[in-house]
């Protein structure tokens, strides 16, 4: 049996279902056609729908986890529980698989972050690196040339009064002085087209208008070391902590004062922190490899105990187990 309605034919199914829902709850006039998931309103159209996610700040999904008594559960309750213990699994699945969520726990250095790590504290910089999945170690291009026992920076140049322009030189040799260094930009006919109308007041000012600002890692707020452009990459970065490749900021004489600088007192104390304080320090933070030491055998013995390593797996029965266990 059919019966008519304004948006065309309703079974006689349909219309028991109307009946049973009641009057819309938001606008108390027509008959509710549809339930939240969430919340339970009954509600008629599309326009009250919205009211009613609205005033009840709704957002209509449904609460997964919200308490419900064993005597008010159901065949379609069970099946929901069943999907989220499955869609759980997957979640933890897909994390245990993903190589990024696995940089955060890494304790041991590769090779070549190892040496390099090594040959900056023979020179008696303390460097830091990040995990891999960090955009600042993907973008870090340093390396040590073991033939010839140097090192290669990166190095990150940043003219505050350019509009904090960012230029980044790789391959530097640390044996250069920074004013070396420094011609790349400041001289005219070195300097990259595409930065000379940007860097003109800078090129004006010359090596005697210009101050150059490391940023001091390991201090609270934002503070900065002097360093010397006479002196080579290698010898400005001593008793220093980088992380990953050092940011040098490029500050007209006449900014000097709006940045908190160190004075020579406070440089010395952290270059005797950054002698006997770096492991300590390392091992506390989360975010940088915290690994000193480095050898074959527990290189092997850690791979090793991480294949052996077994994650946590959901015993989740059938479902047609399930229901026959309810019943």
């Amino acid at each position: 049996m059919l019966l008519s309605s304004w948006n065309g034919m309703v079974t006689m199914e349909e219309q028991v279902v109307f009946n049973r829902l009641g009057n819309c709850e938001v606008c108390k006039e027509q008959e509710a056609k549809y339930t939240c998931p969430r919340c339970e309103i009954k509600t008629c159209c599309l326009t009250c729908v919205k009211n009613h996610k609205i005033e009840l700040l709704c957002n209509g999904e449904r609460n997964k986890v919200a308490y419900k008594p064993i005597s008010q559960f159901t065949n379609l309750d069970l099946l929901s529980d069943y999907r989220l213990l499955e869609e759980t699994t997957r979640h933890v699945d897909t994390y245990v698989r993903d190589p990024s969520k696995q940089y955060t726990a890494l304790n041991k250095l590769p090779i070549n972050l190892y040496k390099l790590r090594n040959a900056a504290q023979k020179r008696g910089t303390n460097l830091c690196f990040l995990p891999h999945n960090f955009s600042r170690s993907k973008a870090n291009s340093t390396y040590f040339n073991w033939k010839e026992q140097l090192i290669y920076w990166r190095v990150e140049w940043i003219f505050p009064q350019a509009g904090n322009l960012k230029c980044c030189g790789t391959r530097l040799l640390e044996s250069e002085p920074l004013s070396k260094l420094l011609d790349a930009y400041l001289n005219p006919t070195d300097c990259d087209p595409l930065y000379l109308d940007k860097l003109q007041y800078y090129q004006s000012a010359g090596h005697r208008g210009v101050v150059l600002l490391l940023k001091a890692e390991r201090r609270v707020g934002t503070r900065f070391y002097q360093l010397d452009t006479s002196l080579t990459l290698k010898e400005n970065l001593k008793g220093k902590t980088i992380i990953e490749f050092p940011t040098v900021y490029v500050v007209l004489k006449d900014h000097k004062a709006a940045y908190d600088i160190l004075g020579s007192e406070e440089e010395e104390e952290d270059r005797v922190s950054s002698r006997n304080g770096v492991r300590n320090w390392n091992s506390k933070s989360n975010f940088f490899f915290n690994s000193n030491d480095y050898s074959d055998s527990e290189d092997e013995s850690n791979a090793s105990n991480e294949r052996k390593r077994k994650y946590p797996k959901l015993d989740i029965p059938h479902y047609d187990k399930l229901i026959r266990q309810n019943s």
